[in-house]
């Protein structure tokens, strides 16, 4: 009798408990729970709603305004829109979180799980917007957007994972000659320029006292001029030097193929203005990096070979680089990717139902 009566209290509450789901229908996500896990790396509900964001402008292009427009655009089932962004940012997803699984491996301690980095990037712009407020200098954004600090990160940590996974795969010289003469005509410069350069800062005259910005930058644009000046009467580096001792100057070499723009591109311009002069041409003062430069084109040559032992180094970080690409496209191929689909699609459509 007991046991009859345990088994109907169960089948009421049981009852009862499939009508309260059916009511609420499906529990809501938290923008903080799991909603996708790639090579064991976790992908919350904000984070893949951020990236899915992303690619709807991308995906949307694909179709004419009045399809774009529609009130079911997402839903369409010609072309299955919804179905692209998610593909895309899946992809997006699997090489960040296979580049934060390697990292992990080879030892780099930054974190790349999504709540970290919000919180780093929170850190961050509470100490600029400090600076800011007390009247320091801030190069660059005074706050980052989520997206903008999200991409910085991981940009940076595939920069840092690429430098580990490059001294994985020692090359010999053996190999590399190997290499540049299969590929001999990919290490022919268009153009070839050896300069003479001098590179000075704004105001650095020598007259001393403390300038206002744009009396510095007068000064040292008529120094330029008449640096300028003393190179079109063919002045050589050693009688240059004694007579600007403010300016350095230096010779260089720069081709096509070593454009010596710098790691972070900052003497990009050098290179344009160079590899468009003439020999004895001198070129205009410009400025570059917050610096001042004129430019005599000592020599130059077109379609020219570049000699293995003067790119030998290049040529290694390049083969070096390409092998390193490859062991994170492969981690991508293989990573695996598990996800609730019912939970995904419903983040999804939620992120897109302004859009």
């Amino acid at each position: 009798m007991r046991d009859g009566y345990r088994k109907g209290f169960l089948g009421i509450m049981a009852m009862v408990c499939a009508a309260a789901m059916i009511s609420c229908g499906t529990p809501s996500i938290e923008d903080s729970d799991t909603v996708m896990e790639i090579a064991g790396q976790p992908v919350v509900k904000a984070e893949y709603q951020m990236v899915l964001k992303h690619y709807a402008p991308e995906v949307k292009r694909q179709y004419s305004t009045e399809e774009a427009n529609v009130e079911n655009f997402w839903e369409m089932e010609e072309g299955r829109p919804l179905e692209q962004v998610m593909e895309l940012a899946e992809e997006d997803l699997a090489r960040k979180k296979v580049v934060a699984r390697l990292a992990g491996e080879a030892g780099i301690g930054e974190k790349a799980d999504y709540l970290s980095i919000m919180e780093g990037m929170g850190a961050e712009n509470t100490e600029r917007e400090g600076k800011v407020s007390s009247g320091e200098v801030v190069y660059g954004l005074t706050s980052f957007a989520p997206e903008d600090y999200y991409s910085y990160v991981y940009t940076s940590l595939e920069s840092q994972l690429l430098e580990k996974l490059k001294s994985s795969h020692p090359i010999s010289d053996e190999e590399l000659e190997e290499i540049y003469q299969e590929n001999h005509g990919q290490y022919t410069s268009e153009v070839r320029v050896h300069m003479l350069v001098g590179e000075m800062q704004p105001g650095a005259d020598g007259a001393g006292g403390r300038q206002a910005e744009q009396s510095q930058s007068e000064a040292g644009m008529e120094t330029a001029q008449q640096v300028k000046d003393s190179m079109e009467g063919g002045a050589e580096i050693d009688v240059l030097t004694e007579q600007y001792p403010q300016v350095h100057f230096y010779e260089l070499e720069m081709s096509s193929f070593q454009t010596e723009e710098g790691k972070s591109g900052v003497y990009a311009q050098r290179w344009l203005t160079a590899s468009s002069m003439e020999e004895n041409q001198v070129c205009e003062p410009f400025f570059i990096g917050g610096n001042l430069m004129v430019m005599r084109c000592l020599s130059r040559e077109e379609n020219v070979a570049e000699p293995l032992d003067e790119i030998k180094g290049l040529l290694k970080s390049e083969v070096q680089t390409r092998m390193a690409q490859e062991d994170i496209e492969k981690g991508v191929r293989e990573a695996e990717i598990t996800f609730r689909q019912k939970e995904l699609k419903q983040a999804a459509q939620e992120a897109l139902a302004d859009i």
